[in-house]
């Protein structure tokens, strides 16, 4: 029973702290973000980082350590602070204190995470057609690809009809970009990381991540189709169209801001291609190298956290 309330409470500690820190940190970004789309390449690595938080925690109680005895890893209350409420794996009984409060977090916040876990399984991995348009009725006048690991485009009938060829080239080029970027699966990593948080917070991160993506693929359709005029005129027939209920965080033509891209389309400036993922092995590595960072710091977090269960400071 004590290990059950050891592992019960860790698992709320984790969660609580994962929580707390992606409603302070993805809004702060997404403002950023917002200001400067370039800083939206490190999306992934900043909805991450409240998952690397709350598992620094939890590696804690299942690591503990005293950093100023020496002792890295292993109990240490014989000789540092006996007596102390402390999570520790030798002394599981010592969380039990701490299961009301665990259970209350746990009943808030995990059946919001799980619920949006089993959404996020259930969307379709795509059936791999890549940009070949397919028209059908849809409830806007948009184009989308759908599927995350596989994507397909599928268009609306209306929208289509309403395109000049060289702009309908321009949606196709948009679509095409978006592929070979990845953004489909980026977008599915994103709000599967960004799940740990308030949904809020979650989704205005993705949202700010989608308008670098969207800018890219305008770049890319532009260069295509060889002037931006072409894309620009494009997006504001969609718009005369109306979009009334265009979902906001999918992978398609009406994706982002409007009115942001028409002008960076339109600004005297050019236009910059990026044809390279925002999820490669430079992030990898860094996910690696704060992984091990982590770890090595387990007992001066256990050392902290002590302090913070004891009211101690």
């Amino acid at each position: 029973m004590s290990t059950l309330a050891f592992l019960a409470v860790l698992a709320a500690l984790g969660l609580g702290v994962a929580w707390t820190s992606a409603a302070v940190l993805y809004p702060a970004w997404a403002r950023a973000a917002e200001r400067s789309v370039g800083l939206a390449r490190t999306a992934v690595g900043v909805a991450a980082l409240p998952w690397l938080l709350g598992a620094a925690f939890v590696a804690a109680g299942l690591l503990p350590g005293d950093p100023h005895t020496g002792q890295l890893f292993g109990c240490h209350c014989a000789v540092s602070g006996p007596g102390w409420s402390h999570l520790c794996l030798v002394h599981p009984v010592s969380a039990v204190g701490f299961l009301p409060a665990a259970g209350v977090a746990l009943v808030l916040l995990l059946p919001g995470r799980v619920t949006a876990w089993r959404r996020l399984l259930s969307e379709p991995r795509g059936s791999g057609e890549g940009a070949t348009p397919t028209r059908i009725d849809l409830p806007w006048p948009t184009a989308l690809l759908v599927g995350w690991r596989r994507p397909s485009l599928v268009v609306d009938r209306r929208f289509w009809a309403a395109l000049t060829p060289a702009e309908r080239d321009a949606v196709v080029a948009h679509e095409e970009a978006h592929i070979a970027r990845r953004d489909p699966a980026v977008l599915f990593l994103l709000r599967a990381l960004g799940s740990i948080g308030p949904r809020g917070a979650g989704e205005r991160l993705a949202r700010a991540w989608l308008q670098r993506a969207e800018v890219s693929a305008d770049a890319r359709a532009a260069a295509a189709v060889g002037d931006p005029v072409v894309v620009a005129q494009a997006l504001l027939r969609c718009a005369r169209l109306g979009r009334p209920a265009a979902p906001r965080l999918a992978v398609g033509w009406t994706g982002g801001f409007l009115e942001r891209r028409v002008q960076r389309l339109l600004a005297p400036a050019p236009l910059r291609t990026d044809d390279r993922p925002d999820v490669d092995r430079r992030d990898a590595a860094l996910l690696l190298l704060s992984t091990l960072a982590v770890v090595s710091a387990t007992p001066w977090v256990h050392h902290q956290l002590e302090h913070i269960l004891n009211l101690s400071f």
